[in-house]
């Protein structure tokens, strides 16, 4: 076949494909369902909406009038890292699920799972968990599964009234650090500076006994209810330094 002919049929039918896609566009605008933007993207007129019966995305992200993020629903590759202040958080990519933000544009929580085999053996996790106010979470609904051991509850955590971006520079230091006891001297300084304590936890632990636990400011247990797999129930009373001084059972 002659190459110049077969060019020519060639770029009649990009032509044919061009006046299709022109059509398609004129239809929608005409019919006051898209705008064209100044990039050439089709956008929903203001108030309107635009009907799909399936998406297939990678990342979808919900903006507020002024553009500030609100919540942004992600695979695990295209997932946001975590902003405070405007302040790198880290761990873009990490995660697929969900992250909320607040009007300021800071994350302050979201959800997700995630799960896959190390060293042959399962491992599984899942959470919806809310921040406090340019802080960490603060309330988290959680699952776990690792090395066979399962745990699943509600936790309730103090945070700083320090924003979390003022001294994450400083836990990066730490967390850099060669292990040992140095690096795990330094983070018990840091936390002891920063304290972020359970307060409480509702749900089943990795031994498969229900419990409720109630903890003081610095994260000591001072009450546990929990009834054992085998039905057992018991109330446990402690003391500042958790160690158990009445117990109750049924």
């Amino acid at each position: 076949m002659d190459t110049s002919l077969e060019i020519v049929n060639v770029k009649r039918r990009l032509r044919r494909m061009q006046v299709c896609l022109i059509t398609v566009m004129a239809a929608a605008v005409a019919t006051g369902l898209l705008l064209v933007n100044n990039s050439g993207e089709a956008v929903a007129q203001d108030g309107g909406k635009v009907r799909f019966g399936e998406i297939e995305v990678e990342r979808i992200n919900v903006v507020a009038p002024d553009g500030k993020p609100r919540m942004v629903l992600s695979n695990k590759e295209r997932s946001p890292a975590a902003v405070v202040n405007g302040v790198d958080l880290g761990n873009g990519g990490t995660r697929a699920g969900m992250t909320f933000y607040n009007a300021e544009g800071d994350e302050a929580g979201g959800m997700g799972t995630d799960n896959g085999v190390h060293d042959g053996k399962r491992w599984a996790s899942g959470q919806l968990a809310f921040d406090q106010y340019k802080q960490d979470q603060t309330l988290v609904l959680r699952y776990m599964e690792q090395q066979g051991a399962q745990g699943v509850g509600l936790e309730v955590k103090d945070r700083p009234e320090t924003p979390l971006s003022e001294y994450f520079e400083e836990y990066k230091k730490i967390s850099e650090m060669p292990p040992g006891p140095e690096q795990d001297q330094a983070m018990a300084e840091f936390r002891k500076k920063y304290p972020s304590p359970q307060r409480v936890f509702i749900g089943k632990n990795p031994d498969k006994s229900s419990a409720v636990t109630l903890a003081d400011g610095q994260g000591t247990p001072r009450i546990v209810m929990r009834v054992d797999q085998d039905g057992n129930p018991q109330i446990q009373f402690m003391n500042a330094k958790g160690k158990v001084t009445r117990t109750i059972k049924g």
